[in-house]
């Protein structure tokens, strides 16, 4: 019975401390690691209740991968959708990365739908945070008290993790040893001296 309760709390926070490095900038992948991770821990709740922990595991994984793979795969498509709209309207797509004041006037003034604006910012982030001159300059150029809002309080986007290069590996010296001074009865090769 021992081994059991070690076993079921094992199959749970196993996946679940693979799962926390992952990153992925697409709902898909989110979904489908977090779908995946809940889906393993509440099927061990359930196997450990039939006495078969690990194939609950593995069926709740299962199923909540592709679960929440296709609840992510729904949100991209929304997101890509929105995205879509908003090149149209504006005439050019919108720069990868976070939304600029630039890019909220221009979307305004083409007639963005103030939604579609709101949840750009909120997918996207903002570049920088607000300065009180750019809070004027969108009150000025008539963008709605809304979108100010959402850009004032919504983060920039999280930086992309760079990867590190792996240090050189390390450079051992060794001295040569030092020289035999000592006595060394040599072959006696060359000219005898009598």
């Amino acid at each position: 019975m021992r081994a059991r309760l070690v076993t079921w709390p094992a199959l749970v926070l196993a996946p679940l401390c693979l799962a926390a490095g992952c990153q992925s900038p697409y709902y898909t992948g989110n979904g489908a690691a977090i779908g995946g991770v809940g889906g393993a821990g509440v099927g061990a709740l359930v196997g450990s209740a039939s006495g078969h922990p690990l194939a609950g595991a593995l069926i709740g994984a299962g199923a909540g991968a592709l679960g929440g793979a296709a609840v992510g795969n729904g949100l991209d498509q929304i997101e890509a959708r929105n995205r879509a709209q908003i090149a149209a309207q504006l005439g050019r797509p919108l720069p990868p990365g976070g939304v600029t004041v630039d890019d909220v006037v221009a979307m305004s003034h083409s007639g963005v739908n103030e939604e579609l604006i709101v949840n750009q910012i909120r997918t996207s982030g903002v570049a920088h945070p607000l300065q009180p001159a750019e809070i004027i300059v969108l009150q000025q150029q008539g963008v709605s008290n809304r979108v100010t809002a959402t850009m004032q309080t919504t983060p920039p986007p999280m930086p992309r993790p760079v990867p590190v290069p792996a240090p050189p590996p390390p450079v051992y010296y060794y001295p040569p040893p030092p020289p035999y001074w000592g006595y060394y009865p040599g072959p006696a090769v060359g000219v005898m001296v009598r």
